[in-house]
C-alpha cells in the first residue's frame, strides 16, 4: 500500500487535472538524464532496478517507477511510511521543472505551499486498515 505521486513535465501546468491537455505534456528526459536528475536531488537512490529507483528518506521511503520507456514520459512515485516526504518530492519536482500529481485527491501539489491532505490521508487510511487487521487477527474484531 502506498500513497502514489504521478510526475509530469508540462509546457503549462493546469489549474485542474480534468483541464490537463495531451499536447501540454513533454517527457521528462532521456532515462539515464532523468535518473541523474533524480539522484542529484535525493541523494543515495538505488538503481540497481533501472526502471525503479529506491529512495530512503526521515521515515518515508520513496520508489521511482520509471519504466523502460526512454525518453521517459512521467513517473509515478510510490511513497510510504510517514515523515516529510512532500519537502522531498516539491524539492524533486521544483529543481527539475516537474509537476507533481497526489493521485489520491487528483490535485496538482503547489510548490509553494503544496497541501498535505493527501499524505496524511494515506496515512490514516494506512493506520486505519492495519489497526483493524491487527484486532481482527487479536480475535477482537
Amino acid at each position: 500500500m502506498s500513497w502514489d505521486v504521478m510526475v509530469f513535465h508540462l509546457r503549462e501546468k493546469p489549474q485542474s487535472l480534468k483541464d490537463l491537455r495531451k499536447d501540454a505534456m513533454l517527457p521528462l528526459g532521456p532515462a539515464a538524464n532523468v535518473r541523474e536528475a533524480i539522484s542529484a536531488v535525493l541523494s543515495g537512490v538505488d538503481w540497481s532496478d533501472r526502471t525503479w529507483g529506491l529512495y530512503g528518506g526521515d521515515g518515508f521511503s520513496i520508489e521511482f517507477n520509471v519504466g523502460k520507456e526512454d525518453p521517459i514520459q512521467n513517473m509515478m512515485l510510490h511513497v510510504r511510511g510517514g515523515g516529510d516526504a512532500i519537502a522531498d518530492i516539491m524539492q524533486l519536482v521544483v529543481a527539475n521543472g516537474w509537476v507533481a500529481l497526489d493521485c489520491s485527491t487528483s490535485e496538482f501539489l503547489d510548490p509553494v505551499a503544496p497541501s498535505n491532505e493527501g499524505w496524511v490521508g494515506f496515512q490514516k487510511y494506512r493506520d486505519k486498515i492495519f489497526k483493524r487487521s491487527s484486532d481482527e487477527a487479536a480475535g477482537e474484531g
